[in-house]
């Protein structure tokens, strides 16, 4: 093995240690942000916390409004939302529909405290409120460029998609930080898709 190979290999497991330290380190964040709240939580505790230097994980990120960020891109929906919306042009806008929806509940139902604490949160913290801002439009716009694709494909009628994406998101979010024993997805997709009017023009 030559100097060169080496060295790639060094740098890369470095980087990969880098990875997981990041992981980490926003992994710790959660929970004390989920324990204390965030205004409580202090970059020096979550530092502690880890057994870092407060410069390490300035390092990785810059303020705490990006650790908290970060700690919502992680923890969020949007991964697994973007997966899902990378499918072939086969499968019906109903059914990619109907798995966001469940796939979204169930991850509220793992990751409950979370969105609680973000919905809590944004209502005093600005910070919060624009990161929560921030990942809830993200999503949207992605759901919604989905349904532009099914658009100019024919299988839906030009419509405000991004309202259409809000609205499937939304009230799956909302069910849940209501507690709403009813959680009927498939009825939801199907009238999103096909409204309620008697006679449709």
């Amino acid at each position: 093995m030559n100097v060169q190979s080496i060295n790639m290999q060094a740098k890369s497991s470095r980087q990969q240690q880098a990875i997981v330290r990041r992981e980490h380190l926003v992994d710790t964040a959660l929970a004390l942000f989920s324990q204390q709240g965030y205004d409580a939580t202090s970059i020096k505790q979550i530092a502690a916390a880890e057994g870092v230097a407060v410069g390490l994980l300035y390092h990785y990120f810059p303020s705490k409004s990006e650790l908290l960020r970060a700690v919502w891109e992680r923890h969020s929906f949007l991964p697994e939302l973007r997966a899902l919306l990378l499918v072939e042009h086969g499968e019906t806008a109903a059914c990619v529909l109907q798995k966001v929806a469940e796939r979204f509940s169930a991850m509220i139902d793992r990751k409950e405290s979370l969105f609680r604490l973000m919905v809590r949160e944004s209502q005093s913290n600005s910070e919060v409120a624009d990161c929560l801002h921030a990942i809830v439009e993200e999503g949207i716009t992605a759901l919604g460029a989905y349904l532009e694709t099914r658009v100019e494909l024919g299988e839906l009628r030009p419509h405000n998609t991004a309202l259409t994406a809000r609205m499937l998101l939304g009230t799956v979010l909302t069910t849940h930080l209501a507690r709403l024993p009813i959680r009927p997805w498939v009825e939801l997709v199907t009238q999103l898709l096909h409204g309620i009017s008697a006679h449709p023009n």
